[in-house]
């Protein structure tokens, strides 16, 4: 496993800052060990559909900003996320799409 640290700023101002795991065996599925959304929901151990749109307001960032970042955004207040909603969601996302 081998992590890199990455925050996600999308134009509506939403953020996420994600620990995405690099040596993951699926291409088709992103493995993120943990995100963290500004909007005050964490999720733990999900695998996400490969999103090319979000990939456009991604960067990198340290280990150290990361949990900078999650500290800060602990402070404010963090529920757990339910990663089914996310899953329905997203696969609606993706059947919508036009081929």
């Amino acid at each position: 496993m081998k992590l890199i640290y990455i925050q996600t700023d999308f134009p509506n101002g939403r953020s996420h800052i994600l620990m995405r795991d690099t040596e993951s065996t699926y291409p088709e599925l992103v493995h993120f060990l943990m995100v963290l959304s500004n909007r005050g929901t964490l999720w733990v151990d999900v695998f996400w559909p490969y999103d090319q749109e979000s990939e456009g307001y991604t960067r990198r960032i340290s280990e150290q900003l990361f949990w900078q970042t999650f500290r800060e955004w602990r402070l404010q207040g963090i529920l757990l996320g339910d990663s089914e909603k996310v899953a329905q969601m997203l696969a609606r996302r993706r059947l919508a799409k036009k081929v």
